[in-house]
């Protein structure tokens, strides 16, 4: 089955290629490992605010999953 990585991060990036899989577990599993390196390109954007996602959908257009990132930077008094 194929599967779709659409990423919004400010804006919509739409996968219109996908990937081929040969099931759900799978499309999990990658869309863990392609979130891990497209936010390790985004450096310090990342850090700037906001929430980046990525929705997998298959090729029936069933939605599988959302991922949401929002990394924050805490500082303190001290």
């Amino acid at each position: 089955m194929r599967y779709f990585f659409h990423v919004h991060d400010g804006i919509e990036i739409r996968d219109t290629e996908g990937t081929e899989l040969l099931n759900d577990e799978m499309a999990k599993a990658e869309a863990i490992a392609a979130s891990a390196e497209m936010m390790g390109d985004l450096g310090r954007k990342f850090w700037e605010g906001g929430t980046w996602e990525m929705r997998v959908v298959d090729e029936t257009g069933r939605e599988l999953l959302t991922l949401y990132f929002r990394g924050e930077i805490i500082t303190s008094g001290i």
